[in-house]
């Protein structure tokens, strides 16, 4: 991820203007996304600390899972599907709550353990730039409010689960979300998910999965070393795992990957 914004910790967590500082370089320089390495990369307390000082820059930090406080660990089970959350393969581009009526604008993901075999990079797609590779009639297609997803349960914060929505919001323009899961796809191609049949739901999937397409086009990944944090607008990106390395199930569990994870409401809310 070449033109990934890099910060040092100090530079937007210290001085006058901390952390309005990171703010603006985070939505200017960063384009949306940014990465900050913290000094002490074993003192991960104070770290998570200081990220959420950063973040709160951006708008409120939720607990989406109260139970787990602000942060919530991404840890490594190799007893659950591959492809979801916790697992060990690849986790397709995806936004998270992607139903939600106020989805949360910001994802921050900060490692404190590497996969010591060396895989499970963190990936992100700019889905504004996937989206203007579409035609204009792909793009209408999925501007219309007939899409519907599974919702999560026992979340908080992020307002009631819409039981429509549109994939792409009226502009690309940072004020809506982009309501994006490549995992939705098998599931148009069964005419499931969504509120049309017949020719129309065959266009509307079509114009979908070229949008997948495009968003893995424009895929790019970085592994996360232990002390960095990894901070993303996800109105704009989508993001995902790519495959964890070697034998996990012969690490025990305390030598596997952990990320921590939280969210950030847009500011104001959602509009």
């Amino acid at each position: 991820m070449n033109d990934l914004l890099v910060l040092d910790a100090p530079a937007v967590t210290h001085g006058p203007t901390a952390p309005r500082e990171f703010a603006a370089q985070l939505s200017t320089r960063g384009n949306g996304r940014a990465l900050v390495g913290f000094t002490d990369p074993t003192d991960h307390l104070r770290n998570l600390e200081l990220a959420l000082g950063l973040l709160s820059s951006l708008g409120p930090v939720l607990s989406v899972y109260p139970n787990d406080g602000c942060w919530s660990d991404l840890s490594v089970r190799t007893t659950v599907d591959p492809g979801r959350t916790h697992g060990t393969g690849e986790n397709r581009l995806h936004v998270d709550l992607v139903d939600r009526a106020e989805s949360p604008r910001y994802i921050a993901l900060y490692c404190v353990r590497a996969d010591p075999h060396g895989g499970g990079a963190s990936a992100l797609s700019d889905l504004w730039a996937a989206t203007e590779a579409l035609t204009a009639t792909d793009q209408d297609l999925l501007r219309r409010p007939v899409f519907g997803y599974f919702s999560d349960e026992g979340v908080h914060g992020v307002g009631r689960s819409l039981a429509r929505f549109a994939v792409l919001p009226p502009n690309l323009d940072g004020r809506a979300p982009i309501r994006f899961t490549s995992k939705m796809l098998p599931h148009l191609h069964r005419g499931e998910l969504l509120d049309t049949d017949g020719p129309l739901a065959s266009r509307i999937a079509a114009a979908f999965e070229r949008l997948v397409d495009a968003a893995y086009q424009h895929r790019a990944t970085v592994r996360l070393a232990p002390g960095q944090l990894l901070v993303f607008d996800q109105w704009r990106y989508a993001h995902g795992r790519m495959p964890l390395a070697g034998n996990q199930a012969g690490l025990a569990q305390q030598e596997r990957r952990l990320l921590k994870q939280t969210y950030v409401a847009a500011a104001g809310g959602a509009r």
